[in-house]
């Protein structure tokens, strides 16, 4: 199945869930926030938030500075 994450296509497996992005991505999930249709996911609901094909996820990632 195919979803839009940050408006670029991502191919996932179906049954996909948030916490297979990172390990698509190769990403620490530390530092990371997830939102679907504006609502920001909490993290401990990311194993269990399925994905359905065309759903619209937002990747947030913390990055220090200033």
């Amino acid at each position: 199945m195919k979803i839009k994450l940050n408006g670029e296509d991502l191919e996932l497996n179906d049954g996909a869930v948030l916490t297979d992005i990172c390990a698509k991505l190769e990403i620490d999930s530390k530092g990371v926030a997830f939102a679907i249709d504006c609502d920001v996911i909490p993290r401990d609901e990311w194993a269990s938030t399925k994905l359905a094909d065309g759903t619209e996820v937002m990747m947030i990632r913390a990055a220090c500075g200033g």
